[in-house]
């Protein structure tokens, strides 16, 4: 939820609605339902009671136990659930409700955090950097507190769970299901406000506000028969407490510098007289003293929440005072009796209803009250003040200024760098060197040339005179020995590895790559474009901000960077970068990622999988990559690319959109169903395009668009554009032109537009005119009556839309619902259930959006073979299959495949993926978008532990029932701008296709061999007239999907072709019928006069027509 704004004309407003521009779920009941969901043993009756945490196998690590039992102690600060500590002997099942295990035995466990019921393990591989990870805020303090959650019944809020090192990185573009589904609500997400577009992040140090409403839910109330809830009365922390600098309460502490500076909590007060103190804030606060509501706090946002309870003395949950920083603040009081003291710096404050206190220092203090909120006071702490703003209030006095206690925040120390025990002094030379200092504390100068240099490595097995290393031999080497080293590039463009040890990296001049690898290291670029590259060290997610100089995450924890424009971020890990006013360029590899550019001109590559890019100042350029990306430019002139997209991509900068080859994302789970999510694009004025063929959409902006190679579709919008189509045959378009267009391709610039490499137009929907050029040109008028001019070359000229060719196939209304049993013979290819014609809109529980969205069910028994289901499909249809209602899933765990018409699998999956329409974890979905138009083939198997290699079983088991739902969503339909008109094209010289259309058209073939053809709907409103038909030049096509009775492709046969003065059929053969004395060209669909024949063409009188001038296609 957003706080007020300070810029905000209402910044006291009650709104905290959370921004949502990624098209998350905002049914937050559902959310809590789901996050309440985990099946674990913890009963009401046993919560009721005091809960034994077995903590002895951390004994041999005080820092772990101190870390279980701190976390322990926060969530009894925030839920009537209470513990006993033991420690004196080792686990007990039978007296012990909980085993919270070894650090060492966590390495079995993955090296991470794991938690199956009653049993709690936190590994350390993969955080042995992160100082005081065990401290308050720390990584392990975090992860106790979230696993300790899944013993008390929490989901992950979300589909998605850790696979490990390696396995599929989850981010809240492509996982998240809810908008709620962020670290401000609960501590069992995965995603904190860099996720969500914020500039920082931290640690939750308590369980947060959905995650107690979720188990005060699920152990301390009860619902009646009539669905009503009814809460237990619930006490806690009934004293004067501080929270906050200051703070009276265990894991509430809030510190200037160190882990706590970066902290959020959730306050859960039912009594006394309490007070949240941000008199330490390194940055301006918002303090919202409303239970419910959130607060900011040390330059984060959203990290300070009241928990608003269910007791029916709903006063138990006020905290009365707030204190605010040095800076700007705004402080939102309660309807209890508020004291609001904002400090030093412009405050904001309201205290809402009750009689509140306000403390005032500045003249640019503003006070707000509601009128009859109160008696309220103002005590200025100045007799010097003057009174601006303060609205509603009833008494003001002056305090003496030496009572006055002064606001706090200490600082800390910086880590030090270490203690020299072993040195090398190595200087290069002006030549491209390559300097080792192998172990110990080294002090390596690169002097000139652009070098190679090496802080600590034991051996290296590649070294040439390119001055390369092979990765895979660093990889394979002892660190253990590396030294803390510094390291000077000098002068040249060079490569620095520091190694293990805590190492300075200072790049000298030129553009250099600094690599530190593991140990807390300090980058320092100097002059140039300096790089620091992440790319081979990190096994854990970074974060590296720039702007702040702060780092964490694997092994950037503790770093710090001074003149450092570029990253490169891990592999496959999600990478967190914010940068400065200069202009960076990130590169993310792959693993879902965030960047914000800051001001400056950046370039900022996600790579792979779904990433968050946040372009923000200056003229940036974006580039998603593979996966579902949320890409903002910001402000400034920005371009996003998909130059590298796998296939061809519609770029849509009006409607904020990319869909096709890397503007596709994964299957995401809605509702009851499924979906491919697509790019999100905000805030673009440029597009460029892939190496296929793809359509670029601009919006009222000037827009830049570039289609690359491929054969493109540009439509520029409302601005004045530049389209520069590349290589290939590309396309002006005009489809949204709000009236009609004159357009030529002869001068480079047209319709207000510049052209580069366009050959092709397209008009509006309205009267358009129109000119090509000496190329071949494919001139398109859409809808209106259009003029098209081919000029020279050959060309292609279209009256009305684009031809689209056969009609792909869809599956077609039936009943939608069939039932097979277990003798039913549909066990492989050839004898499968065809349901290509059994789908309806019959309304469905179990799929989504069944009444809008064909679908259909079969019912079936398996006969110990498996099942095999026929279906058409046509390219770019999305096919969802669920199997659902797996009855007996210790027998039948369900396995399904989509095969194409050769039987090679296309798509297949195992697992329901928490699908919420499925009965058991054994049932099975998929999602797939055909790439082919054909036959494909579902297949249902099942997984046996006794099955080879994978557990793949082409059976289900006789006897078992399963639910298959099949729905469809069609590609959609290409667009016709417009209503067809009566059109004049002109093919000018050169041979050109003339296809008029729809309506009554013009067609003037000019010099060169010509070609007529006729593709639409016979009608009488629909006959085109050809003025100079040569029967030695030109040909006229007929589509055999209008024409239907001529015959197949190809030349039409001798005998369907009959020409007379009368203009009838001469026999039951002649389809094609010329009236010699009118030129009147007819198709006659059985030659026998019982269909009247339709006139589609007029000609001149008396040409000397046969069958040779027709061709079927």
């Amino acid at each position: 939820m957003p706080n007020p704004s300070e810029t905000s004309d209402e910044w006291w407003v009650n709104d905290q609605t959370p921004d949502n521009p990624y098209g998350k779920s905002e049914d937050y009941e559902s959310f809590l339902d789901y996050l309440g969901a985990l099946p674990r043993s913890l009963t009401p009756e046993i919560a009721a009671g005091t809960l034994r945490i077995n903590v002895f196998e951390l004994n041999d690590h005080p820092e772990y136990k101190a870390a279980a039992i701190g976390a322990l102690e926060m969530w009894a600060a925030v839920t009537p659930l209470k513990f006993e500590i033991v420690d004196d002997a080792p686990f007990d099942s039978t007296t012990d409700w909980m085993e919270v295990v070894s650090p060492e035995l966590g390495e079995e466990d993955d090296g991470s955090a794991y938690s199956s019921d009653r049993y709690v393990s936190i590994g350390q591989r993969f955080h042995d950097t992160e100082p005081n990870k065990t401290d308050i805020g720390g990584y392990v303090f975090d992860s106790f507190i979230h696993e300790f959650g899944h013993e008390f019944g929490l989901n992950h809020p979300g589909l998605y769970n850790y696979s490990g090192p390696g396995g599929v990185q989850i981010n809240y573009l492509n996982n998240a299901t809810w908008t709620y589904d962020r670290q401000q609500y609960s501590v069992m997400s995965y995603f904190d406000g860099i996720d969500v577009g914020e500039t920082s992040r931290w640690s939750a140090s308590t369980p947060l506000i959905a995650d107690i409403e979720a188990v005060i839910r699920r152990f301390f109330s009860t619902v009646d028969q009539n669905g009503v809830r009814t809460y237990q009365q619930i006490e806690l922390n009934t004293g004067d407490n501080v929270y906050g600098f200051g703070s009276t309460q265990y894991g509430y502490q809030l510190t200037s510098s160190g882990m706590q500076h970066d902290i959020g909590f959730a306050i859960h007060d039912t009594g006394g007289t309490d007070t949240i103190d941000f008199s330490g804030s390194t940055a301006g606060t918002i303090l919202d003293l409303r239970a419910g509501q959130f607060s900011s706090v040390n330059g984060h946002s959203n990290n300070v929440s009241i928990f608003a309870g269910h007791n029916a003395d709903q006063t138990d949950y006020y905290v009365e005072n707030g204190i605010g920083s040095r800076f700007k603040d705004i402080l939102i009081g309660n309807d209890g009796a508020n004291t609001l003291d904002g400090r030093a710096g412009g405050d904001r404050m309201a205290g809402n209803g009750g009689d509140d206190i306000y403390f005032i220092d500045s003249w640019q203090d503003i006070v707000r009250e509601e009128a009859n909120g109160g008696n309220d006071t103002v005590i200025l702490l100045s007799r010097h003040l003057k009174i601006r703003k303060i609205a509603h209030v009833e008494n003001i006095i002056y305090a003496d200024e030496s009572t006055i206690q002064p606001g706090g925040g200490g600082g800390e120390t910086p880590p030090s760098i270490g203690d020299s025990t072993m040195a090398s002094i190595i200087f290069g030379t002006n030549a491209n060197d390559t300097l080792d200092g192998g172990a110990g504390d080294d002090t390596i100068f690169g002097q000139g040339g652009d070098d190679l240099i090496i802080g600590g490595r034991d051996s290296l097995a590649s070294r040439d005179i390119n001055n390369t290393i092979d990765v895979e031999d660093l990889e394979d080497q002892t660190e253990s020995d590396d030294g803390n080293d510094t390291l000077y590039g000098g002068g040249g463009n060079d490569t620095i590895l520091g190694g293990q040890g805590n190492d300075i990296l200072d790049g000298g001049e030129g553009d250099d790559t600094l690599s530190g690898q593991d140990g807390i290291d300090i980058f320092r670029g100097g002059a140039g474009v300096d790089t620091v590259d992440f790319s081979k060290e990190s096994p854990f997610q970074l974060l590296v901000n720039l702007a702040t100089n702060v780092a964490s995450g694997g092994t950037a924890s503790g770093d710090t960077f001074y003149s450092i424009e570029n990253l490169i971020g891990s592999d496959d890990r999600i990478d967190r970068f914010i940068g400065t006013a200069a202009a960076n360029h990130f590169w993310g590899q792959g693993g879902g990622d965030y960047f914000n550019g800051g001001d400056g001109n950046d370039i900022l590559d996600g790579g792979d999988d779904g990433d968050i890019l946040y372009g923000e100042g200056g003229n940036d350029t974006l580039i998603g990559g593979a996966g579902q990306d949320y890409l903002d430019g910001g402000s400034g002139i920005d371009t996003v690319v998909y130059a590298g997209s796998s296939d061809g991509v519609t770029i849509d900068l009006k409607n904020g959109t990319a869909n096709g080859g890397d503007g596709d994302g994964p299957v995401q789970i809605v509702g009851r169903g499924a979906a491919i999510r697509h790019d999100i694009l905000e805030g673009f004025e440029n597009a460029v395009g892939s190496s296929f063929d793809d359509h670029l959409i601009g919006n009222a902006f000037a827009n830049e668009l570039s289609g690359g190679t491929g054969d493109d579709t540009l439509t520029g919008g409302g601005g004045a554009d530049r389209l520069n189509g590349g290589a290939g045959s590309d396309t002006a378009d005009y489809a949204e032109a709000m009236s009609g267009v004159r357009l030529s391709l002869t001068g480079g610039r047209s319709g207000g537009d510049i052209y580069v490499s366009i050959e092709n137009l397209a008009g509006s929907g309205f009267n358009d005119r129109l000119a090509g050029d000496n190329a071949a040109n494919v001139l398109t008028g859409q809808g209106g009556n259009d003029g098209i001019d081919g000029g020279h070359g050959d060309d292609t000229l279209l009256g009305d839309f684009a031809y689209q060719g056969d009609a792909p196939p869809r599956p077609g209304i039936g009943t939608g619902y069939a039932t097979l049993g277990p003798d039913a013979t549909n066990n492989s290819i050839a004898a499968s259930f065809d349901i290509s014609n059994n789908f309806s809109l019959t309304a469905d529980p179990d799929i989504f959006d069944s009444t809008t969205v064909l679908h259909t069910t079969v019912n079936a028994t398996g006969n110990g073979q498996g099942g095999y289901y026929k279906i058409e499909l046509a390219a770019g249809t999305v096919i969802t299959i669920d199997i659902d209602g797996i009855a007996d899933p210790n027998v039948h765990d369900s396995w399904v495949r989509l095969l194409d018409s050769s039987g090679n699998i296309v798509a297949q999956n195992d697992d329901g993926g928490g699908d919420p329409g499925s009965a058991s974890n054994r049932d099975s979905s998929l999602v797939f978008v055909a790439q082919e138009t054909g036959t494909y083939y579902i297949l249902e198997g099942s997984w046996s532990p006794t099955a080879p290699g994978d557990g793949w079983a082409e059976a289900v088991p006789a006897g078992s029932t399963y639910e298959l739902n099949v729905s469809v969503e069609f590609p959609p339909a290409p667009p016709q701008p417009g209503v067809a008109g009566s059109d004049r094209l002109d093919g000018g010289a050169g041979s050109d296709l003339l296809d008029g259309g729809l309506a009554a058209d013009t067609l003037t073939g000019g010099e060169g061999e010509d070609t007529f053809r006729f593709s639409t709907e016979l009608g009488n409103g629909n006959v085109d007239w050809i003025r100079d038909f040569r029967v030695i030049d030109d040909t006229i096509l007929l589509d055999n999907l209008v024409f239907e009775s001529v015959g197949g492709d190809g030349a039409l046969a001798l005998g369907a072709f009959h020409g007379s003065a009368a203009g009838v059929a001469h026999d039951a053969d002649d389809r094609i019928i010329y009236d010699t004395d009118s030129g009147i060209l007819s198709y006659d669909a059985d030659g026998a006069g019982e269909v009247a024949a339709i006139q589609y063409a007029q000609l001149s009188r008396n040409l000397n027509l046969s069958a040779n001038d027709f061709v079927i296609v």
